[in-house]
């Protein structure tokens, strides 16, 4: 991804990157969005799930800083190298809820991460420790990580798994 400079630029990339997944999503039937395996053993609807948990597990990180403490990231009591079992069991936790529940939390964890990425300043998003959390670096990062370049990586599987299948 491009070199991102302004909060405008931040949310044009945002907004670009997850209308390029939901439109994605879409192309996917019903049946398919809760059957289809699209990578591993996961669904479209397994997707969601777990785009949406990162989009609020950030927006906690976030909440923390603001209050002066620093979250055990990124879950706690795991570690970074713990991340596969966490988002197995994201998905895990995703699989008894409907459809229709993952789509709301889907588009609820989405807009209150432009709601509160619209309410952050320049500096809440660009300077180096604003958040003792995130070390050496901008909070920028870490809100891509967990946005724009999340919603590209999962796009690219969905699409890669249309492609495959016809879609």
């Amino acid at each position: 991804m491009s070199e991102i400079t302004s909060k405008a630029a931040l949310l044009e990339a945002i907004r670009g990157t997850r209308a390029a997944l939901e439109d994605a999503l879409a192309r996917f039937d019903e049946g398919a969005l809760v059957t289809a395996t699209v990578t591993g053993e996961w669904t479209p609807k397994d997707t969601m799930a777990h785009v949406a948990d990162w989009e609020r597990r950030f927006l906690r990180w976030v909440e923390a800083g603001r209050r002066g403490e620093e979250p055990e990231r990124p879950e706690i009591g795991m570690a970074w190298d713990d991340l596969d079992r966490l988002n197995r069991e994201i998905v895990e936790r995703s699989r008894t809820r409907s459809l229709d529940e993952v789509r709301a939390e889907f588009a609820a964890s989405y807009h209150a991460i432009l709601d509160a990425v619209a309410a952050m300043s320049e500096d809440e998003l660009f300077a180096v420790g604003r958040y003792a959390w995130t070390g050496k670096y901008p909070l920028l990062p870490y809100l891509r990580s967990n946005t724009a370049e999340h919603y590209a990586e999962h796009t690219a599987q969905l699409e890669a798994w249309l492609r495959a299948h016809g879609g």
